[in-house]
């Protein structure tokens, strides 16, 4: 399993390709996670829940938040990672990086409405 996530660890909202998520990394440089391998790290890291009602979960949490001047505020690392957490009764600090890559490109598939093999 993955490195528990560090206090300065942060990383940009992924791109989702069909083999890879690609996102910046703490040190300013693209970086790039097999799907598999990170979707793999999720299922296991949310058993038993499926990572599909966590996503549902998350989605309707997102669509519920309070906006600021009609504007929701942007997800960030800090959203995804944070939910995670409360989500599953963990510090923060617990959450692999991948675990939470992978979350967050579940999310942005599911909120498009795309086959996760396509792209």
């Amino acid at each position: 399993m993955a490195v528990p996530l560090s206090r300065e660890l942060a990383f940009t909202k992924p791109t989702v390709h069909k083999a890879v998520y690609i996102t910046t990394g703490p040190s300013g440089w693209s970086e790039t996670f097999k799907r598999e391998e990170a979707d793999a790290e999720l299922t296991a890291w949310l058993k038993p829940v499926a990572v599909a009602d966590v996503v549902k979960m998350y989605l309707t949490a997102q669509s519920l938040r309070e906006t600021k001047n009609g504007k929701r505020e942007p997800e960030e690392w800090t959203t995804i990672v944070g939910f995670l957490a409360r989500t599953t009764s963990r510090h923060h600090w617990e959450v692999p990086h991948v675990v939470a890559i992978a979350f967050w490109g579940k999310t942005l598939m599911a909120a498009l409405g795309a086959d996760e093999s396509v792209n």
